[in-house]
């Protein structure tokens, strides 16, 4: 079964994701589980200070609160930090693993949605009856994973996402050696900034600017560069000291990784 899934994006570009295997997403999951498990025993706490004795007669609102907590802990916990690291969970981060929608594309909001609340049917918790259930402790969704061509659980098929390894990291944290970044380039990445002003068409044009850059001519390098950055200057206020022309397309390059970083457009 190949481990890599290859799209191709508007802009004819080739690119090859290498998609996360189920023994690093299950050592994400329990990495994330545990954290789960502690903000739990911290609801569990709370709710006992008001065991028992209740002279404010607050403890069924408490109790409606805490059970409130435990959904929001169980459901919401991943849905938060896909959204605020860009398809990473703290699992996921700790383990170089980064959930994007089909395409390459960021995860949005539904599609965080969607793949988190079935987790429910990817576990396999089963109603039986309005007292009783059933639970398969995974098996639907291991099962998904195994016959999965990209490894994609039931989530992720209703999402339209897929896991993946980030580049530079094996999938187990491990760091891998990976190109480094020129001088030039790197002089620029510090300097980077408000790149919320930016949108995924200025990316999607860095972007194929930048895959095409070292099969083209340096002096078309610098010209075509200048025209893209200069824009992009005055709107994302950069205060730079451009010295020649070529460090047009080194700026471009450097705004082109750290929107991927932060963005999770890989």
């Amino acid at each position: 079964m190949s481990r890599t899934v290859t799209i191709v994006t508007p802009e004819n570009i080739r690119v090859t994701y290498r998609v996360a295997g189920f023994a690093s997403r299950l050592m994400a999951f329990l990495v994330d589980l545990i954290f789960q498990l502690m903000l739990l025993v911290v609801v569990v706490m709370f709710l006992d200070l008001f065991s028992g004795v209740d002279p404010l007669g607050i403890g069924n609102i408490v109790t409606a609160a805490s059970i409130i907590a435990a959904n929001l802990i169980i459901f919401a916990y991943p849905m938060f930090w896909e959204m605020v690291w860009g398809g990473r969970t703290p699992g996921k981060r700790l383990f170089g693993l980064r959930v994007v929608r089909e395409g390459g594309y960021p995860i949005n909001l539904v599609s965080s949605v969607l793949r988190n609340v079935l987790r429910i049917v990817d576990f396999g918790f089963l109603q039986l009856s309005a007292s009783a259930g059933v639970i398969l402790w995974g098996v639907p969704g291991l099962l998904c994973i195994f016959f999965s061509p990209s490894y994609k659980r039931i989530g992720d098929y209703a999402g339209g996402t897929i896991v993946i390894v980030e580049e530079g990291f094996s999938p187990f944290g491990v760091r891998e050696s990976k190109p480094t970044l020129s001088a030039a380039v790197a002089y620029f990445l510090p300097l980077v900034k408000n790149l919320d002003r930016m949108t995924v068409e200025d990316y999607r044009l860095i972007r194929r600017f930048t895959s095409r850059r070292e099969g083209v001519d340096i002096v078309v390098q610098a010209s075509i560069g200048e025209r893209l950055a200069r824009p992009l200057i005055e709107k994302l206020e950069l205060e730079l000291n451009i010295i020649y022309q070529l460090q047009f397309a080194d700026l471009l390059e450097a705004i082109e990784r750290r929107y991927a970083e932060e963005r999770g457009v890989l």
